[in-house]
């Protein structure tokens, strides 16, 4: 009877062990899995955006290029903002959208424009080319006249002041 009692003990033992065991290596796993399934949104969520930062720098160097027309004198403070925006583009950027945007910058001729360049970003960055050029939207020098004309512009030839 006493080697029963032995053999109960042992096994009871020897099963509570294994149960908890397997409870610790099932309750790890999980929590392993969990983990790396945030950690791969998490990666997304950072690359995502990482994306809709340069597609934002694009854009505010750009509006920033044409805040002033070529017949305005540009302040020292616009200068060092449009220096410093476009010295951040040539470190981030693709290097194709970082060329046509320095060509535009520099008003060579071959460039494309500013639309074009926005949709650029938009392939680049986000694999998006459903965006048409004809309904991207630019509000010219002319709305801040009286008479100005109701309805903006849109895919027009844009000469900002030279930087």
């Amino acid at each position: 009877m006493e080697d029963l009692i032995k053999v109960l003990m042992a096994s009871t033992i020897g099963g509570l062990t294994s149960a908890f065991l397997l409870k610790t290596w099932i309750t790890a796993r999980i929590t392993h899995s969990i983990k790396n399934e945030y950690d791969r949104q998490l990666e997304v969520y950072k690359r995502e955006l990482d994306r809709k930062q340069k597609i934002e720098l694009v854009s505010e160097l750009l509006a920033e290029w044409i805040k002033y027309s070529s017949y305005e004198v540009m302040p020292k403070d616009h200068r060092t903002k449009l220096n410093n925006l476009s010295f951040q583009a040539c470190l981030w950027l693709p290097s194709d959208l970082a060329k046509e945007l320095s060509k535009a910058l520099q008003l060579r001729p071959e460039a494309k424009t500013i639309f074009e360049i926005l949709l650029l970003a938009r392939k680049l960055l986000l694999d998006d080319e459903t965006l048409p050029l004809d309904l991207t939207t630019y509000w010219g020098i002319e709305f801040e006249t009286n008479g100005a004309l109701k309805t903006p512009n849109h895919t027009q030839s844009i000469t900002p002041s030279k930087p």
